[in-house]
Parts: C-alpha cells; sequence; structure tokens
C-alpha cells in the first residue's frame, strides 16, 4: 500500500488527515491527479513529498508498496 497524508487546509479540504491506496503500477502523477480530482484539491497551492522529501518533478516515476507521499500547503513561520 502506498500512504498518503494530507497537512492543513489540504487535510481539511479531503476530509481526513491520511489514507491508503493500494501500489499497483502507479506513477506519482496519476495519483496526484485522481486524488486532487477526487478532493478538489485544483484550488489550493501545496508541496508534494515523496518518502519525506520534496519533489518537484513528478512526471513519470513509479510509487512502490510502502512509499509515502504527502501534500503539504504553504507553511508560515512566527
Amino acid at each position: 500500500m502506498i500512504q498518503v497524508k494530507y497537512f492543513g487546509v489540504i487535510a481539511e479540504a479531503a476530509q481526513r488527515d491520511s489514507e491508503s491506496i493500494p501500489a499497483e503500477k502507479v506513477t506519482l502523477s496519476k495519483i496526484l491527479s485522481d486524488l486532487s480530482s477526487r478532493h478538489n484539491l485544483g484550488e489550493y497551492n501545496f508541496q508534494v513529498a515523496l518518502n519525506r522529501k520534496i519533489v518537484s518533478n513528478f512526471t513519470e516515476q513509479e510509487l512502490s508498496d510502502g512509499d509515502e507521499i504527502a501534500f503539504l500547503p504553504p507553511f508560515s513561520g512566527g
């Protein structure tokens, strides 16, 4: 299974803070597209982390069982 974690306003939009997805031959871009459509995330700014590393180019990166994806909203300090 691929673990997906949502934080901040992204978790509120998805109405959950995590979910699991079967690790069938799937790419990161496909999962992001599916989850973005399912949870209407297109209006939010967020970064994506794969296995705790921020990624910016996720076009055809294949995922494996045990991978973790995180949707991270912009953070502000203070």
